[in-house]
C-alpha cells in the first residue's frame, strides 16, 4: 500500500467483569503487559461502558479507555457528549470514543431501552450528529473512533475520526481488508493519510476466541488456511514479520484482541508498540 505508515498500537477487547474487584485487576493486568487501550462492547449483555470504563481508567495511571463500538442508535447525543466529557475529564485525557451505527443484532436491545432502532439511514443520521456534537464541545481533545465500511460512514470517517475500525468478518484475507482499506482511504480524501486504520485478531496459532468459535465454528487451522488478516502464527518471530506484512499490504496498524489472546500476544505486542 503506498500511504505513510502508522506506529503499531494494541488494544485488549474484554467482555466485561465477573465482578468488582476482578474487572479492575483485570485493566491492571491489560495495563502491566504494555496494551495501549481498554477496549468495551456495548450490548446489553455486557457492563454499562461508560461506567465500566471509569471505574478501569481510576485504577490505572497510562491505560487509554475506549468504547468498541458504541452504539450510537441507542442514545441521545446530547447524552453521550455528557458522558464523554466526563470520562475524558475522569480519566485525565485517556479516553477514546469508538461509535458505531449498531452492530448486527443490536436491534434487539432497542426495545429494553425504550428507544427505536431506525432505518440504516436513520442511524448513520445519529452517528452524524453525535460526532457532530461531540466535535463541537470538545474539538479534537477526544479520539474518535468510527467502525463502519458504508460510503457514508467511510465519508464520515474522514471528516471526524482518527481512527476507523475496519469490521470485516474473521475469515476475510489480507487481500479483502486492503481492498477496504483503499476504499477508506479514498473516501477520505485529504485525510486520508491520517486516518489510523484498526483490525481485531481473533486467533494466535490454534488458540481462537471462544465467541468467533462458537459463532462461526472456525479453528485456527481454519483461518490458517484461508489466509485470514485476524490470525497470526504462534511463532513469535514469524507472528511479528505477519504484523509487518499486514500493515504493509493495508495500513492496519491498530489491533484489537479479545482478553483471552492478550498473553499470548504481549511479548510481541510491547516489541512493536510505537513501531
Amino acid at each position: 500500500m503506498d500511504t505513510a505508515l502508522h506506529p503499531f498500537r494494541f488494544g485488549v477487547v474484554v467482555g466485561g467483569p465477573s465482578d468488582g474487584a476482578g474487572w479492575l485487576e483485570q485493566a491492571r493486568r491489560v495495563e502491566s503487559l504494555g496494551y495501549a487501550s481498554l477496549l468495551l462492547p456495548d450490548t446489553l449483555f455486557t457492563p454499562s461502558p461508560f461506567v465500566a470504563l471509569a471505574s478501569a481508567a481510576a485504577v490505572t495511571t497510562t491505560l487509554r479507555v475506549g468504547t468498541w463500538v458504541l452504539a450510537a442508535p441507542l442514545r441521545m447525543p446530547g447524552a453521550v457528549v455528557r458522558d464523554t466529557v466526563t470520562l475524558h475529564e475522569l480519566s485525565g485525557g485517556r479516553f477514546e470514543l469508538g461509535l458505531g451505527a449498531g452492530r448486527p443484532g443490536g436491534e434487539r436491545d432497542a426495545p429494553p431501552l425504550g428507544v427505536a432502532w431506525g432505518s440504516p439511514g436513520e442511524r448513520v443520521d445519529r452517528v452524524e450528529e453525535t460526532l457532530a456534537a461531540v466535535r463541537e464541545r470538545l474539538g479534537s481533545a477526544v479520539p474518535l473512533v468510527l467502525a463502519g465500511a458504508g460510503p457514508r460512514m467511510l465519508g464520515l470517517a474522514g471528516a471526524y475520526a482518527a481512527s476507523l475500525a475496519l469490521p470485516v468478518p474473521p475469515l476475510a484475507t489480507v487481500a479483502e481488508v486492503a481492498d477496504l482499506a483503499t476504499r477508506a482511504r479514498t473516501a477520505a480524501g485529504e485525510r486520508g493519510e491520517d486516518l489510523e486504520l484498526g483490525l481485531q485478531l481473533v486467533g494466535i496459532g490454534d488458540t481462537v476466541s471462544p465467541y468467533i468459535a462458537r459463532q462461526l465454528q472456525v479453528t485456527g487451522a481454519d483461518l490458517r488456511e484461508r489466509g485470514a488478516a485476524s490470525w497470526l502464527p504462534s511463532d513469535p518471530t514469524a507472528a511479528v514479520e505477519a504484523l509487518h506484512a499486514l500493515r504493509a499490504a493495508t495500513g492496519v496498524s491498530y489491533l484489537s484482541l479479545p482478553i483471552e489472546l492478550a498473553e499470548t500476544l504481549a511479548p510481541m505486542a510491547a516489541g512493536l508498540a510505537g513501531a
